[in-house]
């Protein structure tokens, strides 16, 4: 090797060197015997969340110092790139530029922060210190402290350290101002939908699955299709669920930072597996489901009519509502099926799961090479009332039925987006469009019209849902 290339190299490894150790030697080594750094606090997080002004980005410009106990860090990957901590009167959440910092600023661990040339605001409501207002967006939004600057705001100090988890059994009790991002525990409480994994890690994308307590409240758990536990199976038995409570706008959220944090007794997903190994109806397989979710015997198949229309949009592009003879389901694939209305179509069911979602039952993680185009069917809706629909939901559900002689009401400006009400002479029923719909911002008729569509089970409520414009006449 010649001398300049050697001079090239040395030169190369003393530039890395110096700006590693300008960048991290703040953080990247925390002291190594279990003891706070020579810094004390002034002021309390709820003293620091006063300085929060709604729709603002402030920055606070104060000597003020803060500690907490760190409650929620990044090591499952559930939390991304904010370390939360909490005080004796509440608690925070700090944007950071920094990946895998459960090292350094762990769950238990003091830290203390300078808060002095940083900035406070919100996320969808949830309040956050960051280290400066974006406004790229063209609306003011926290930014994480870039991490060559964490080192002169936030010190770790004692590892182990207590925190207190606020215990409830009413979720309608948690307060979204003084108790976000805290720790909290809910007991007495179940999954809305046992035995879905945590989050789509098939389709990456994050999910929010629904516990409810005992009083019948609920609270979204969120977890990202990137936590450790994310194709993990949610299980279908009652018990306490730990979590960092947030809010996204006006919904109330939990973050699990690990399955530790789920206090429930471990439940079969696999009550079966279920079917005959061969054809079956579909009224069959719904009488399949036991409560917790089931996987198919290899070979169990199903034949029927497709009643959605994906042209329409106002369903998701990845499911279709199938129905032979008078019952119907929910068929979810793993991508976007290219299924049309009135295909007929046969599907091996053989290792798809049998769940619920929202309380209706459908079949899950279909694999798209799995269903077979037979033809083209016909499948005359059923002609029923409103009130027939409220009272036999369990038969109906995900069938094409008819109302006639009905009018419509309420929704957005006279438009079909969103719930709009069916009302005929014995009740009234609702029906509801996607955003996403092609007809969406259509205005809908005034007068008596007829009206069809499928019938979905929105947590124990019907929903009739259009095909598409041509649906009500």
């Amino acid at each position: 090797m010649n001398r300049s290339k050697i001079s090239l190299l040395l030169t190369t490894l003393l530039i890395a060197l110096t700006f590693t150790s300008c960048v991290k030697k703040d953080f990247d080594n925390p002291p190594s015997t279990n003891v706070d750094p020579d810094i004390k606090a002034n002021k309390t997080i709820a003293q620091i969340k006063a300085l929060y002004v709604a729709g603002a980005v402030t920055t606070i410009n104060s000597d003020y110092i803060i500690k907490g106990v760190v409650v929620g860090d990044d090591h499952s990957g559930n939390i991304y790139k904010n370390v939360i901590i909490q005080d004796s009167t509440g608690g925070i959440s700090i944007a950071i530029d920094l990946s895998n910092y459960y090292t350094i600023f762990k769950v238990g661990r003091n830290v203390f922060v300078k808060c002095k040339g940083l900035v406070i605001g919100d996320y969808h409501k949830l309040i956050q210190i960051g280290g400066y207002a974006d406004n790229s967006s063209g609306t003011p939004s926290v930014g994480r402290i870039p991490q060559s600057l964490i080192g002169q705001h936030l010190f770790a100090g004692k590892w182990m350290q207590p925190y207190t988890t606020k215990i409830v059994s009413d979720i309608s009790t948690l307060n979204t101002d003084l108790d976000q991002n805290t720790l909290v525990r809910i007991d007495g409480a179940r999954f809305e939908t046992p035995c879905l994994p945590w989050a789509d890690v098939v389709n990456q994308t994050s999910s929010n699955r629904n516990l409810k307590d005992a009083h019948g409240n609920t609270i979204v758990v969120y977890t990202s299709n990137y936590a450790t536990f994310a194709s993990s199976l949610i299980p279908g038995s009652t018990g306490s669920v730990i979590g960092v409570f947030q809010v996204y706008g006006n919904s109330k959220q939990l973050i699990i930072r690990d399955l530790a944090d789920v206090l429930m007794a471990p439940s079969s997903c696999n009550n079966g597996p279920v079917g005959t190994g061969a054809l079956m109806s579909v009224g069959g397989i719904r009488s399949l489901y036991s409560g917790l979710g089931n996987s198919f015997v290899a070979g169990t198949k199903i034949r029927g009519t497709v009643i959605s229309d994906k042209n329409g949009a106002n369903i998701n592009g990845n499911n279709i509502i199938l129905q032979d003879g008078t019952s119907g389901i929910m068929v979810r694939f793993l991508s976007p099926n290219t299924f049309n209305l009135n295909d007929s179509i046969e599907i091996n069911l053989t290792g798809d799961s049998l769940v619920t979602y929202q309380s209706g039952i459908e079949i899950n993680y279909v694999p798209n090479a799995n269903a077979t185009l037979l033809g083209t069917g016909t499948v005359i809706p059923r002609v029923v009332t409103t009130a027939y629909v409220l009272s036999n939901l369990p038969s109906l559900e995900s069938t094409l039925i008819k109302i006639t002689g009905a009018g419509l009401s309420g929704g957005t400006a006279g438009t079909y987006s969103g719930s709009v009400n069916v009302t005929d002479a014995t009740g009234t029923l609702i029906m509801y469009t996607r955003a996403g719909a092609t007809f969406s911002g259509n205005t809908y008729p005034t007068g008596a019209v007829s009206v069809t569509g499928f019938l979905s089970n929105f947590n124990g409520t019907p929903e009739l849902i259009l095909r598409n414009a041509s649906d009500v006449q």
